[in-house]
Order: structure tokens, then C-alpha cells, then sequence
């Protein structure tokens, strides 16, 4: 079944807020994101009769939000008593050290001119009240991380005036321009509401510890109005149930991934973890700096004692052992497609003067960067300096034996070759190899930028792996941009829908060209598809300098959404079928609207199920989770290795034997 971006026209009741919460609030937000009536609701449904007038009294006391728990150096439990976003968010903001790891150390060209500033002459005039205690105004109230809370104020009102004033606060350099870290952050907001309905915020600013200046409070210039008290209250207030909490987590693994390699360790969501009185719903793994460290979330509500756990895993076992069903499987050995593709590579991406420029512009460009500078804005576009620097690899088979891809993959399709399973690896083109002529001015729409990749490309087909190459679908998708929308996202590291669907397109076509496929049952048209959109804030905007962040906000993307009957669409066990990969399978499937990735294209394109397995982290780690479904590896016919190219050079995620 062909997949089309068709340019209908439709209408949504409510932006999303999937990218960045739970569906608890989203629900509660739809109906009261403007004035206007929810055109979806039934003419009798009275939705503001069941919402409170104004936020709850405050208690006097100070306001515990979340108890930390030091299991070990790099290891950390993080108890949230009650599952709000507001408290969520905060526990996973507020000095994680996953994010701060790197900053503290004195920048190399830091001179400390303002180390002896008195409180009265720092350059903040965005603030009032400038305190070092803090204020009175705030006491008993929920602190906030004003990040997460500034996009969905943004997303439902379409103001963001509270996120350019906060971005500003971190942005003043205390004139030394050329140090790129941020001198101080906003640690801590609170929201005041006032009698008139409008809300006044409050901050903690902490200064850096190479700034070796102290905390500091003040009050904004800036009294937000409207809904704004609203929507903050049912961010203090509405509270999350498990699978809320977990579609939270994953969202914000996903956006974290591209510089602080987050990622989801397998976990049963209340189950116990590093020891017996630990029982977190999610545990986070990050590797910022190359030294990995946990962070895990727990709610006492969503705990399961023994009793339930050992009933769990009772249940789970007896499903694993029941759902999947075999196949009797034969590979198909044809040559004949990867022959094809090999003799379509010869002489396609030449070294020339031209590349030599390309190459010789984007490493004076890199080299102007600051080094902690991992992203950066030209041609419309923001670009990520890993990407980048997988333009300018050497040979990528020359690497040591833990960064070299390609054993590695020899070594994975040996295993699936004795199980008679198939082996497809997708290499996903970086944004930066599509767009080579808007990342370095003067550069021809069709110069071929990488040749150490396409080359990499070749030498993996024929070695004997099967490769499907999106290259050339993706660089002819890209004569169909109508800017601002462009095939792949503009400020993020992650294809939209049309480059999607032009590699789903080639996908499908190749799935289908396996001798077994005629014999696997499938069944085209059985799954529906409908039109609809999707808020995504960029991954790439929080690491650019301060100063530019509030000039990227969030897009809205036309996406797609698979639906079996009348539910959304999602493989299980006994598919024939199983996507693995790094974000770019997750991407509009698991985060976003869901149903809408590469896993649900390909099943509504194909007619077959097909199950996603993704690891957040990176590429490279997610065929370690793969081995270890082993039941679930007796109904596959073939497994799809899709993953960011990027992360064949020099990876953070080290190449690991079987």
C-alpha cells in the first residue's frame, strides 16, 4: 500500500503537548487552551463546571517535592510523593547530574572579572527585588523547572514572552562574550497567582561554581495573564497514573538523547532496583562525558510490593511463553538486490575539488565553534556538531575495534543466519549530509558531501550485508521542501514526514521483494491510516547559546497516525517483523503522537506486523537488547537494523561484541 503526504487541510481541537507531557494534562488543557468551544466535545459537556477557579491554598511550610536517595556515586533514586508533571519535571531538572556533568570546572578562557560584583550592580535588569534569601513571597509555594513549564505556556497560549526573559537571565556573560557556559541558571521558579488572575514568577538564579559568587533571588518584570493561572494550576495539580508517567519518561529521554546519550533501562516499572527497598517506575541511564550514571524515578503510588511483583512476573512469563508463536522460516539468499545496490554506489561520490571545499569550509566552521558549543543556526536550519563531524570522518573501517561497525554487524547477521532470520541494515543519512548546501553556503544542491559514508556503505555491502541505501530517496524527497517545512526537522536531528515516508516508501518496497513474503501472510489494507499534526520542540534548540534559544520555538509538524480498527497501532510479539534502532524508530512513534513512526508506516504499507525495539541511547546498543528475546525471536522473519549514521564514526556508544 503506497504512503502519501497529502496537502488536506484539517483542523485539531488542541496542539499536542505529547512532546512534553503527560495525556492527563493534555486532556485537561484541550478544552481550555482558548475561549473558543471544543469542536470534538458533545454539545451537553460542561468541562469548566469541573475545574477549580484558582490554585490551592499554600501551606506555610516549605514544600517538599521530591526526596533524593545517594545509592552510589553514580547513582541516584529520586522519590516523587506526588505524581504531578510539575512535580516530575522537577525532580528530573533540578541539579540532575546527568546535565550538569562537564560544568563544573572553570572554563579555559574564563578571566573572572565580576568574581567581587556586589549584589546591587548585576546586570539583570529583568529582575526586580535582587535578594540573597529567599523571598517571603514565596514560601510554602512548589518550586518549578521553569524549562518544561515555559514550552507547554508557549504551546497552549502562544506566548513566550517568560521563556526569552528566562533564557535571557542565563544568557548575561558579565562581559567576557567568548566563554560559551552559561554563568548562572535559573535553578528554581515559582508561580505566585494574584487576585486579578494574573501570575507574577519568581526565580532562584545560581551561579556557576567557577563564578564562585552566591545564589540569588528576584521577581520578573514580567506578570503573565489570560489562561496562564490555569494551565498552571493543572500542572501543580492533575496528577499522573503509570502509563502517564512512563510515556514522560520516554518523551524526555528522547529529547535528551543527542548530548547527554540518555536512555530507558529495561525495568519493570515498580519493580525493585538496586536493592530491595528501591521500587522506581523509570530508571534513566546518561553518559554526557563518557562515565555513565543512573538516575531513577520512583512514586509510592506506582511501588509494587513482592507479592504483586511476583504475580507480574508469573503473568509475563506465562505470557512470553504463551503469545509467541513459531514460523517456519527459510532466509532468502538472492544476491540480486544487494548486487544491485553495490553496482549502484560505483563512482556516485567521488573526493574532487568540490568535496575537498565542502570539507575544508564545514572544519573552519567547527573550529570558530566553542568547543561545548554542540549546535549551531545557518540557512534556515539549526545543525548538530556530531553530524558534522561524521561529514569529516577518515576511512571508517580504519577505526579501532570498538568503534568499527562493521564486525559487528557481521557478527549479528551470523546469529540471525542460524536462526533463518533476516538481517536488513538502514543507515539513516544525517540532515547535515541531505542539506550539505544550506549547512555550507556555495555548495551545489547535488554535491555528494560524504564520501567516507557512501563508502562505508559499499564496503558493508560487499562484505555480504544486505543495505538498504536511503540516500538517494532522501536527496530526491528534498526537491518537494516547501519551506518553512523541509523533509527533515529544521531545529532538531530527526527526519519529518516527508523524508519519512520517502524512506518508508523504499522500505516497503524492499520487504516486499523477499522470496518469503508472498508465504508470510500479509494483508494490505487492514490497517487505517489518518492525517494530523504534531508539536515537537527541536532537540538541537538547548544547545545552542543561551541568548538564541527563545528564536526556535516549537514546530508544527504534519504527521500520520496507523490505526488497527479503532485503536492506534502497535506490533506485538508474534510479528513477523522487528525495527530496531536509535531514536529514528521512536521518533512519531513512541514520543509525539505515537502510531505514526516507521514501525506503523512500514505495517500499513506492508500488511505486516512489525514490533520496535528502541534504544534511546544509541544505535549501538540496542541489538544487546535484541539477544535477549529469545522467544519473541521465534516469529521473526527478519529484523531491521535502523539507526543514525552518524554514530558509525567515533561513537559514544562503543561497538561491543555479541
Amino acid at each position: 500500500m503506497k504512503l502519501e503526504s497529502r496537502s488536506k487541510k484539517f483542523s485539531l481541537t488542541q496542539i499536542s503537548l505529547a512532546m512534553l507531557s503527560s495525556s492527563l494534562l493534555v486532556a485537561a488543557l484541550s478544552s481550555c487552551a482558548s475561549n473558543k468551544p471544543d469542536a470534538n466535545a458533545p454539545a451537553t459537556e460542561s468541562v469548566s463546571a469541573e475545574r477549580p477557579a484558582a490554585l490551592p491554598p499554600q501551606p506555610s511550610t516549605p514544600v517538599t517535592v521530591f526526596e533524593m536517595k545517594f545509592l552510589s556515586v553514580d547513582k541516584q533514586v529520586r522519590v516523587v510523593n506526588k505524581p504531578t508533571l510539575a512535580a516530575l519535571d522537577f525532580a528530573a531538572y533540578f541539579n540532575n547530574p546527568i546535565r550538569l556533568a562537564g560544568k563544573e570546572e572553570k572554563p579555559e578562557n574564563y578571566t573572572g572579572k565580576m568574581a567581587s560584583a556586589k549584589l546591587a550592580e548585576y546586570p539583570f535588569p529583568m529582575l526586580d527585588s535582587l535578594s540573597e534569601y529567599e523571598p517571603a513571597a514565596v514560601a510554602g509555594r512548589q518550586p518549578l523547572a521553569w524549562e518544561p513549564l515555559a514550552k507547554i505556556l508557549y504551546a497552549q497560549t502562544g506566548n513566550d514572552s517568560l521563556s526569552q526573559m528566562l533564557n535571557s537571565i542565563e544568557a548575561v556573560k558579565w562581559n567576557e562574550p567568548d566563554v560559551f557556559r552559561a554563568f548562572q541558571t535559573v535553578t528554581r521558579m515559582w508561580g505566585v497567582p494574584l487576585s486579578d488572575g494574573s501570575v507574577d514568577w519568581w526565580v532562584e538564579v545560581m551561579p556557576a561554581m567557577w563564578t564562585e559568587r552566591s545564589v540569588f533571588y528576584g521577581k520578573l518584570k514580567l506578570s503573565s495573564t489570560g489562561e496562564t493561572a490555569e494551565i498552571l494550576n493543572y500542572y501543580l495539580t492533575g496528577e499522573m497514573n503509570i502509563d502517564d508517567a512512563m510515556n514522560w519518561a520516554r518523551t524526555l529521554s528522547s529529547y535528551w538523547y543527542p548530548t547527554l546519550n540518555t536512555d530507558l533501562e529495561p525495568h519493570t516499572a515498580g519493580a525493585t532496583w538496586e536493592g530491595d527497598k528501591n521500587r522506581p517506575f523509570a530508571v534513566m541511564r546518561g553518559n554526557p562525558m563518557g562515565t555513565p550514571m543512573w538516575i531513577a524515578f520512583e512514586v509510592p503510588a506506582f511501588r509494587m510490593n513482592d507479592e504483586a511483583l511476583r504475580a507480574k512476573r508469573t503473568a509475563d512469563s506465562l505470557a512470553e511463553a504463551g503469545e509467541v508463536v513459531p514460523v517456519n522460516r527459510t532466509l532468502d539468499t538472492s544476491s540480486a538486490f544487494r548486487l544491485e545496490t553495490l553496482a549502484s554506489l560505483e563512482g556516485t561520490c567521488p573526493v574532487n575539488a568540490d568535496t575537498k571545499k565542502f570539507r575544508d569550509a564545514l572544519s573552519k566552521k567547527l573550529k570558530k565553534l566553542p568547543k561545548e558549543q554542540n549546535a549551531w543556526a545557518g540557512g534556515d536550519m539549526l545543525w548538530f556538531r556530531r553530524n558534522a563531524n561524521y561529514l569529516l570522518a577518515d576511512k571508517i573501517t580504519g577505526q579501532d575495534s570498538l568503534h568499527n561497525p562493521l564486525p559487528r554487524l557481521l557478527e549479528l547477521k551470523k546469529y540471525l543466519d542460524s536462526l533463518n532470520v533476516q538481517l536488513l541494515v538502514v543507515p539513516v543519512p544525517v540532515k547535515e549530509e541531505i542539506y550539505g548546501d544550506r549547512l555550507v553556503e556555495g555548495t551545489a544542491a547535488d554535491l555528494c558531501v560524504n564520501p567516507a559514508g557512501r563508502e562505508f556503505t559499499r564496503e558493508m555491502l560487499a562484505a555480504g550485508l544486505d543495505v538498504l541505501d536511503l540516500y538517494p530517496a532522501l536527496m530526491a524527497a528534498k526537491s518537494g521542501d516547501e519551506p518553512p517545512h523541509y523533509s527533515y526537522q529544521r531545529y532538531d536531528t530527526h527526519w519529518s514526514l516527508p523524508g519519512m515516508l520517502a524512506a518508508m516508501e523504499l522500505l516497503a518496497s524492499r520487504v516486499t521483494q523477499y522470496s518469503w513474503y508472498a508465504e508470510s501472510g500479509a494483508q494490505p489494507g487492514s490497517l487505517n491510516l489518518q492525517e494530523t499534526k504534531t508539536v515537537r520542540e527541536g532537540d538541537l534548540v538547548a544547545h545552542l547559546p543561551d541568548a538564541e534559544k527563545s528564536k526556535y520555538p516549537a514546530d508544527t509538524l504534519p504527521a500520520m497516525k496507523i490505526f488497527k480498527g479503532t485503536e492506534a497501532y502497535k506490533g506485538g510479539k508474534n510479528s513477523p517483523i522487528l525495527l530496531m534502532g536509535d531514536s529514528f524508530t521512536g521518533v512519531f512513534e513512541s514520543v509525539d503522537q505515537k502510531s505514526g513512526g516507521p514501525g506503523s508506516l512500514l505495517a500499513y504499507a506492508t500488511g505486516l506486523d512489525v514490533q520496535v525495539l528502541t534504544s534511546w541511547g544509541g544505535g549501538p546498543g540496542v541489538y544487546h537488547r535484541m539477544m535477549k528475546m529469545k522467544k519473541d525471536m521465534q516469529s521473526k522473519r527478519l529484523v531491521i537494523y535502523m539507526m543514525t549514521a552518524r554514530d558509525f564514526w567515533q561513537s559514544p556508544m562503543e561497538w561491543d561484541a555479541l
